[in-house]
């Protein structure tokens, strides 16, 4: 690892084929406990090794293979994967409107309401949620697949995937009572 932070391009780029050859299946088994795609895995993985090349300052302190797969992860995947979760789940990726569109049509708010009391009732109703139920609506909204949002609440799919739909309906129900209220 000493040599990937050399100022010397030379021994850079002898330090990083041993270093490639070490890590690969490591990072490689990292990438698809949230892809599932080995193709994605080896792109995503192709521009990381990339993104080291040209800022390794952050392997500098590194010592543990532990501290190195969360260091990697951290500052050269994370932003790689996010990039990737949005691209593969296009059709999932909810914006504000959509989520209102999704909500509100069943409940003919849209006809009662104007643009701006329906966004102003669905803030009020995203705030009135429990903390767990806000975090995985808004990794939804974000483009986020079922899977990466049980990584990250720490849960499995199938649990997030409940979540989701219980909290949709709270959702519905909070904003159908909010429109027989006014």
């Amino acid at each position: 690892m000493k040599g990937l932070t050399a100022p010397d391009v030379e021994r850079r780029r002898r330090a990083m084929e041993p270093f490639v050859r070490a890590t690969f299946d490591s990072f490689i088994r990292c990438l698809y406990r949230y892809l599932g795609n080995e193709v994605e895995c080896e792109d995503v993985l192709e521009d990381v090794y990339a993104d080291i090349w040209e800022n390794p300052q952050r392997l500098r302190n590194v010592t543990t293979e532990k501290e190195l797969l969360r260091t990697v992860y951290l500052y050269y995947m994370r932003k790689r994967l996010r990039e990737v979760y949005r691209r593969m789940n296009r059709h999932l990726y909810l914006s504000q409107k959509d989520l209102t569109n999704l909500t509100a049509p069943e409940l003919g708010v849209l006809e009662t309401m104007s643009q701006t009391e329906l966004e102003q009732a669905l803030r009020r109703a995203l705030g009135r949620l429990k903390a767990r139920e806000r975090r995985a609506i808004e990794l939804w909204m974000e483009g986020m697949s079922s899977r990466a949002i049980a990584n990250e609440l720490k849960t499995t799919v199938g649990a997030v995937k409940m979540l989701k739909f219980r909290t949709m309906l709270k959702l519905k129900k909070m904003l159908s009572e909010y429109c027989h209220a006014g």
